[in-house]
């Protein structure tokens, strides 16, 4: 059950039980949820109201001393059990949790819980010591439904890089990485044949010439090879798909798959652009000439691209975690928007790399980060069961974590990389929420300094 509470939420709990415990009492009772939530050590919207009511945390203690029965001696104080309406207003506050359109209960549902229950003395108790029910009831449900309130666009998701697609930024980017020698290779194509630009064919053909073993097996068990492809380019020389664009010197569809190629290497935690992120690239973009020879060899497309896909998941395991619970957490939002602050609780929760590390020295959890998440997005009912993609500035801060993990020369991405990345947008979801949480851009950096050394 309280797997839903936030961490102030689960402090009421506890506080409620050491209460019930100091009193001698038989059950955790509704009172001793109404007493942690008066405790002057909690804090917020709840203790304000309780304050501005003028209602004492010692004078309401010292009446529900009285009137709640206490236990025999012989049981054990350690020993307690919650009464039959407290679980209720736990089920409750988990009922209005979801009616509300939030991920978690907080404090603010529980006593919304609480009042909700005629039933109890509780509420009768506030009523005699001046505080109005109702009105505190309209308050809550206004107050947590504009907090959890939907909103239809990601905000992250209209924040955008210029990118240049020019022939020169592509090259650069693919610089001193394993597919190099494929675009120098292919240059030359070009250069002794009557094309002036360059196609996805002329890419495919030289990975199709290379020596990367388990990637040309992979794609000879598909019938592809040098002498099919070939064979198959023959025969669709005449197709003008790709020649349309001559100002520059990648055709579109080439340029569309490698930037697709691109976004597949961060995506996948790698810090090396390698063939197999080529091939991705182009299955993904469904568009080309050789994607059409691919068509007309009977690929198996999605076969081919599982086979592709899985040595190198075995190669980024850690980035693929994080970004697997940042998909599940953005869904848990009711979006398909994966923004930076869902990147953040993906770090939080696979909680083995240095970043994790880093965030937890700072004092910085799921469940508070969840909670704060929440107060700043909302809770969207945009989520369907389509395709989940990142938000612009995601995809800025997966890039830059790719550019500082290949400027160290890495195979791989690693979590530390990307919260570094995320240090550099100040202005994302995901440093918002550590602002809010207390923590800024230096005290991280100097973590993931100190721990890497």
């Amino acid at each position: 059950m309280f797997e839903k509470f936030t961490e102030k939420a689960i402090e009421v709990v506890k506080s409620a039980q050491i209460t019930a415990i100091e009193l001698n009492h038989e059950k955790v009772y509704p009172e001793h949820i109404v007493l942690a939530l008066l405790d002057s050590n909690s804090s917020g919207i709840v203790k304000k109201l309780f304050t501005m009511h003028k209602i004492n945390y010692q004078d309401l203690r010292d009446e529900i001393e009285t009137t709640i029965h206490k236990r025999s001696s012989h049981t054990p104080s350690e020993f307690i059990v919650f009464s039959d309406d407290t679980k209720n207003i736990f089920y409750h506050a988990l009922s209005l949790t979801k009616q509300l359109g939030a991920m978690y209960v907080t404090p603010e549902h529980i006593l919304l819980a609480v009042l909700e229950e005629p039933k109890l003395r509780v509420p009768k108790t506030l009523i005699e010591k001046g505080f109005d029910i109702e009105k505190t009831k309209n308050m809550f449900y206004r107050i947590l439904n504009n907090s959890s309130s939907s909103k239809k666009h990601h905000p992250e998701s209209t924040d955008r890089r210029k990118n240049n697609y020019k022939y020169d930024y592509i090259l650069s980017l693919f610089k001193d990485s394993k597919s190099s020698d494929i675009f120098k290779k292919a240059a030359a194509k070009i250069t002794t044949s009557e094309y002036e630009i360059l196609g996805t064919e002329q890419i495919i053909q030289c990975i199709l010439e290379g020596e990367n073993t388990q990637l040309l097996q992979t794609l000879e068990d598909f019938g592809v090879n040098a002498k099919t492809f070939s064979e198959k380019l023959a025969e669709l020389s005449a197709n003008p798909t790709e020649r349309n664009e001559k100002e520059i010197i990648f055709t579109p569809n080439a340029n569309k798959t490698l930037m697709i190629a691109l976004e597949t290497v961060r995506e996948l935690g790698s810090a090396q652009i390698e063939p197999e992120h080529i091939l991705l690239g182009l299955l993904k973009s469904k568009s080309g000439i050789a994607y059409e020879i691919f068509k007309a060899l009977n690929v198996n497309e999605t076969l081919l691209e599982e086979r592709i896909i899985r040595p190198l998941e075995k190669q980024t395991n850690q980035m693929l975690t994080i970004l697997k619970f940042a998909k599940e957490e953005a869904k848990e939002l009711g979006t398909n928007v994966v923004g930076t602050e869902s990147i953040l609780l993906g770090i939080l929760l696979e909680g083995n790399g240095v970043a994790a590390n880093v965030l937890k020295d700072l004092g910085i959890t799921v469940k508070d980060a969840r909670d704060t998440i929440e107060k700043l997005l909302g809770v969207s009912g945009d989520y369907s069961e389509r395709d989940i993609s990142f938000s612009q500035r995601a995809k800025i801060v997966l890039e830059d974590a790719w550019r500082i993990a290949n400027s160290k020369n890495k195979n791989k991405i690693e979590a530390h990389d990307v919260l570094l990345a995320i240090c550099n947008i100040q202005s994302s979801l995901a440093m918002k929420t550590l602002s809010q949480l207390g923590v800024d851009v230096l005290e991280i950096r100097q973590g993931i300094k100190n721990r890497i050394g």
